[in-house]
């Protein structure tokens, strides 16, 4: 039994002692040397998704579909960012019914920079328009 139990505990110590002889195959890397390896892509869209949740959101609905929404006491009829007439405008009149207004629909321009105003009518037709 003793023997048995010495011959089990040679081959434990000798798989031991080969596996930590061994080393890891290096890695290489693609990224130039001092930069580090790009990450997941980032959601080209995500800041614009902010801005609609912090500014259109509680008009249009996060699925943009709008519907009747009450402003200061009013009843008004938001039109749905899918509807096919907002689709057929051009990102240029996109652009200046969000800095300037619509009827109902107040002015942003003085809270929302140019940039992000772009950002905003690209994830617009990216998200309601499939484009």
């Amino acid at each position: 039994m003793k023997l048995i139990a010495l011959s089990l505990g040679c081959v434990a110590l000798a798989l031991v002692a080969v596996a930590c002889t061994q080393t890891a195959a290096p890695t290489t890397s693609t990224a130039p040397v001092g930069t580090a390896a790009p990450s997941k892509p980032m959601d080209e869209l995500a800041a614009a998704r902010v801005t609609y949740q912090a500014n259109c959101e509680s008009c249009h609905g996060p699925t943009g579909d709008g519907g009747p929404v009450q402003v200061d006491g009013k009843e008004i009829k938001v039109p749905s960012l899918k509807s096919e007439r907002i689709a057929k405008r051009t990102d240029e009149r996109i652009t200046k019914v969000i800095n300037e207004g619509d009827g109902p629909m107040p002015p942003f321009e003085s809270k929302i920079k140019p940039d992000e105003i772009a950002a905003l009518v690209r994830f617009v037709r990216k998200e309601f328009h499939g484009k």
